[in-house]
Parts: C-alpha cells; structure tokens; sequence
C-alpha cells in the first residue's frame, strides 16, 4: 500500500461517514407519514454510508499496517498484525472503531426495516462516536498531556461540526428532490432548511474555533502555513470551505426564503426548488472535496518541507 492507498482509503471511510451519520441524524427529515419516499431513500442511504464505514474502516487499517510493514506483502505477517493491533494506542482504537462501524450497519439494516426511533437515536450516538473517534487515529493522537488533550477535543470537535453540516446535504437534497413535484414535500423542506440554517450557524462557529486550535498545533507559525507542502493543502481545503460558506450564505438569505414565499405558487416554487437542489449539489460537491483533502492532510507529516 502507498500513501495513495492510505489517501483513498481515508477518503472513503469519511465520505461514507458523513452519509451514514447524516441519514441517521436527519432521518427524520423524510417522516414517514407525509414522505415515505423520502423516508425509504434515507434509510437506504444510512445502510450505503454504514457498509460503506466498515469497508473504509478496514481499508484504512490495512492501508496503515502495509505502510508500517514496508509494502502490500507485509499484510500476510501475522506478527505485525499482532504487535499493531494489541501492543499499541493506535490498533486498540481501531478495533473498537471497527466495533462500532459493525454496530452502526446492523443498527442500519434493522432501521430500513422497520423506523424506529429510540433505534434511530442509538445509531447516531454510534455514528456519532465513530465521527469522534477519528480524532484518536490521527495526528492529534500523538500529542501527549494536557496539550495532547485539547489537540484531541478541538479535532474531535471540528470532525463533528463538519460532519454535521456535510451530513445534512444529502438529507436535504433529497427532500428538494421530492418538493419539485410534490406540495408537501415543498413544505417540508422549506420548514427543515428554516430549521437547519441555526445548526449550520453554529456548525461553521465551532468549525472556525476549532480549526484555529488544530492549526496552531499543527501548522504553528505562517511560514509553516505557506511554506510546507501540508500547509498548502490546508490552505486549499481553506479555500473549498470558504467557497462552501459563501453557498450556504446565498442559501440562507436567498433561496431559502425565495421558496418559503412561492409555496402557494406552483411555477415560482418549482425555480425556487431548482435554485436551491443546484446550490447544495454544489455545496456537496465542494464538502467532497474538503473531504478529499483532509484526507491527504491525514497522511500526510505537519512538518514536510
């Protein structure tokens, strides 16, 4: 495995998480007694992102322990295996991860068959675990003492932050989806998108106090910021979170309320409608690609020149 395998494997366990911790802490969303269309996609969707984080789960593992072992053929030493999964930090948290990313997709399936929602809250608290606990497999987990602590916290913070916006997009889009053709799936994503502008506010506000933490440790000084090759591609990733506000905004204070005033007016609320599906593809599309970066920031060292 290379660092392109690590790259890409990291890529997919975050996508999928954003998928499954979106579907199941917005299922609701999709209420089953006014859309059960809506409400079937969701819980298909939570089951997509849930096998979608063990399989990431796994090929990060495996990504980590051939790069530990010197290539792909290190991954038949069962050794090695050994010594990573029961002698460090690193491979106990991945064997709880992989626990939990087991939990979340039966938890998943019992869901599409039938809604619960005691069940529903259980699945994002262990969606919503597994988000966390991606703190304690990167660079965050080799600081040590109270540093180390709040190196953790503020990454954990900010994974669930951006998670918590990225995992509504989906959810949304597919109620737009439905609202072109139907009035009260119009209503209803009018109401949620109202709903989600305060989430999203106070997503974007623990998103900016937390990456401020993160890159104060990681990055340290301007220099380091525009002078290293993991500096820059935190400035892209940056960039691509900028762009993402700048989306959001627009939304917030123009799409959304252009469709809450043309409910009653079928036309006006379908270009309300269209406005707003292709701003938050392009919101996705823009969440994707922070993802991919910080995918590489992962394996990527702080301090490269």
């Amino acid at each position: 495995m290379t660092d392109g395998g690590l790259i890409a494997a990291r890529f997919v366990h975050y996508v999928a998480l954003a998928l499954a911790f979106g579907a199941l802490a917005y299922g609701h969303y999709g209420r089953r007694e006014i859309l059960p269309g809506v409400a079937r996609a969701m819980s298909r969707l939570a089951v997509f992102g849930s096998v979608g984080v063990l399989f990431g789960a796994h090929a990060v593992l495996a990504a980590t322990v051939a790069g530990l072992g010197g290539g792909p053929e290190s991954l038949a030493d069962h050794e090695l295996w050994a010594v990573v999964l029961v002698e460090t930090d690193f491979g106990r948290v991945w064997i709880a991860r992989l626990l939990l990313a087991l939990v979340l997709l039966l938890v998943s399936v019992a869901l599409a068959r039938r809604e619960s929602r005691p069940l529903r809250i259980a699945g994002s608290i262990v969606a919503a675990l597994l988000v966390a606990s991606v703190a304690l497999t990167g660079h965050a987990a080799s600081l040590e003492g109270n540093a180390g602590l709040l190196h953790r916290a503020a990454d954990a913070a900010h994974i669930l932050a951006a998670m918590t916006w990225l995992g509504a997009l989906p959810a949304l889009l597919l109620l737009l989806r439905a609202a072109s053709t139907d009035g009260a799936a119009a209503n209803e994503a009018a109401l949620r998108l109202h709903q989600f502008h305060t989430i999203g506010l106070a997503a974007v506000l623990v998103l900016v106090a937390s990456g401020v933490v993160n890159t104060w440790f990681l990055v340290g000084s301007l220099a380091g910021l525009i002078g290293t090759p993991y500096g820059q591609v935190l400035l892209l990733k940056l960039a691509l979170f900028a762009l993402m506000l700048v989306l959001a905004a627009r939304n917030r204070f123009g799409a959304t309320p252009r469709l809450r005033r043309s409910l009653s007016d079928e036309v006006h609320r379908r270009s309300a409608v269209r406005l707003l599906q292709a701003r938050v593809n392009g919101e996705i599309v823009l969440g994707v690609s922070v993802l991919g970066a910080v995918a590489m920031l992962g394996a990527m060292a702080p301090d490269s020149v």
